[in-house]
């Protein structure tokens, strides 16, 4: 009997992100922020005034699970099957019968899912987990990560150059940190601006901040419950620029993007890849998925980077994320086992020249000049992962040297009379 409305709406439970990085937790400590709001207000907020975003912890989390591997037929058995089955005629389909032809319609892979071993991540007892519609949904992000992709060198033969970026984003770290923005802020308002001047090679040094603090202003009202006024940007830009000049940039980039901001971003797909690594090692926590959020941040003032799908980005700061907290030094293609590369989309090989990047970032982050990310990090909030011990290992700091000179190609350009 099908089901009643009232039943089908019933069932419809709306997923949280919380709800999905507690069950990847399975019952470990976690990091929750909490805020208080009461009421309406009616006074108006004086600048940089009290500008959070309050989150709830979620308490329904699903209980642990074994899972059983799935059980293979013997070679021998098999094998016959198949023979008893070839040797069976088949009948010869008459004129009355439709012929459909055989349509592949799932996303086509790198590799046969049919030969891996994977364990189902995805049988839970929570709802709001919605593990029914879960593939479809991140079939859904793949495919819309795949029409919003930025150029790679998309700045060639512009007036501004990506040193200027990469100053520009270290500094709106500091702004989002100010303003106590959600994460998927922060690197939403750098996709935007990415997406935005790939399209738009007129725009000059002067209008850069610009561009990036309404970016900001833009992913606020996207993300965030309570957003920031539009003159707290107008203060933070030290009033270079005025009210007007915001909104009208507001509406010239909506306009390029076609009011196109759906696009998934990294850390849509890790919580994703870490709920897999948890069902997969014992061993992994929240340290790992701080790591990689980590790694993940570090790229975004890179402009080597800002072509790499969002997809791509999680899955190899989570591999790499595993190869530095792994204390038996397994090799990492090792570690990135089956169910990793069903999950993800992803072989290690398809991985390792960005994982090669992410090495030879962690290098040079230490002395680089812009410090914004590490700093951070460095706060007890995030375990201090940038000054993770592991880093100056012996064994992790000549795997990481090994990996950016197999990389090589990962080179921090300077650019002349760019003026910064």
């Amino acid at each position: 009997m099908p089901l009643t409305r009232l039943e089908a709406l019933s069932s419809a439970i709306s997923v949280h992100d919380d709800g999905e990085n507690a069950a990847m937790l399975r019952g470990k400590s976690s990091l929750s922020t909490s805020g208080k709001f009461s009421g309406a207000v009616t006074k108006q907020r004086s600048v940089l005034g009290d500008i959070c975003s309050n989150k709830s912890t979620l308490t329904n989390v699903a209980s642990e699970t074994d899972f059983k591997k799935p059980q293979l037929l013997p070679s021998k058995i098999f094998k016959k099957q198949v023979q008893d089955s070839e040797n069976t005629p088949q009948p010869l389909p008459s004129d009355k019968d439709d012929v459909q032809p055989t349509v592949d319609t799932e996303r086509r892979q790198s590799f046969s899912s049919q030969n891996l071993e994977i364990e189902n991540i995805d049988k839970e007892s929570n709802p709001q987990l919605v593990a029914v519609y879960v593939k479809d949904i991140y079939k859904y992000l793949h495919e819309l990560e795949e029409k919003a992709v930025i150029r790679p060198n998309y700045m060639e033969g512009y007036k501004i150059r990506p040193t200027m970026r990469t100053i520009l984003i270290d500094w709106m770290v500091e702004v989002h940190g100010r303003f106590k923005l959600l994460q998927e802020t922060l690197y939403l308002t750098v996709a935007t601006m990415d997406r935005f001047l790939q399209v738009e090679p007129t725009i000059v040094r002067h209008d850069l901040q610009l561009v990036g603090l309404t970016c900001m202003f833009i992913a606020s009202k996207f993300e965030e419950m309570y957003t920031p006024e539009i003159h707290d940007f107008v203060f933070m830009s030290d009033k270079a620029y005025t009210k007007k000049e915001i909104l009208r940039m507001e509406l010239r980039i909506l306009r390029a993007l076609d009011f196109s901001l759906g696009r998934p971003l990294p850390l849509h797909f890790l919580r994703r890849y870490t709920k897999a690594a948890t069902h997969v090692y014992d061993w992994v926590d929240v340290l790992h998925h701080t790591l990689s959020k980590y790694l993940m941040e570090l790229s975004l003032p890179e402009y080597e980077f800002c072509h790499f799908l969002p997809s791509q980005l999680a899955a190899a700061s989570l591999c790499l994320s595993l190869k530095i907290l792994d204390e038996s030094e397994t090799p990492i293609d090792v570690l990135w086992n089956d169910t990793l590369v069903f999950y993800s989309g992803y072989t290690y090989g398809a991985l390792e020249p960005i994982v090669g990047k992410f090495c030879s970032l962690i290098i040079k982050s230490e002395t680089s000049k812009y410090q914004a990310i590490r700093k951070k990090y460095l706060v007890s909030k995030f375990y201090q992962i940038s000054a993770l011990p592991n880093f100056k290992s012996p064994v992790t700091h000549a795997f990481m040297a090994k990996m950016a000179l197999k990389n090589s190609n990962f080179i921090h350009v300077s650019y002349p009379n760019d003026g910064c």
